[in-house]
């Protein structure tokens, strides 16, 4: 399971070299936090930060479609481990909204200068029979 809403929309007269790049995702990204949306009717079940050890994590997709994907995570004892780094190919359609990891697409939800939120995973979260979708916020 790798990656990650919102939309940051500014408003300048002086469009110049600060213009937004979304078109790539090129550069590292952490994890910020996950929103759970309702596969029956739409609401968000959750929105929760990432957790301190999960937010070490990092995503660094480079300009030759490799992603190294360094992930920590938050074990039972209360510690946090650190599962190394993988390098994974990837591809990026901007608008076609599908990031393609190690062969799996997933839905690109929305992609800002600073934010990528994906769909991580389908899952039932609510126990109500209907997958709902596992968002994943990643900040540059």
């Amino acid at each position: 399971a790798i990656l990650a809403i919102g939309f940051v929309f500014n408003s300048c007269k002086n469009d110049d070299s600060d213009e937004d790049n979304t078109e790539t995702i090129v550069g590292i990204w952490k994890p910020a936090r996950e929103i759970t949306i309702s596969g029956s009717n739409g609401n968000t079940i959750s929105n929760q930060n990432a957790s301190t050890c999960y937010k070490k994590s990092t995503f660094d997709f480079k300009s030759n479609n490799t992603l190294a994907s360094t992930i920590f995570d938050d074990q039972t004892d209360g510690s946090c481990k650190s599962y190394g780094t993988e390098n994974l190919p990837y591809s990026y359609d901007f608008n076609g909204k599908k990031l393609i990891i190690d062969n799996e697409q997933f839905e690109v939800i929305s992609h800002t200068k600073n934010e990528l939120q994906f769909v991580s995973n389908y899952e039932d979260e609510n126990n109500d029979g209907i997958e709902d979708k596992i968002i994943l916020v990643l900040n540059k």
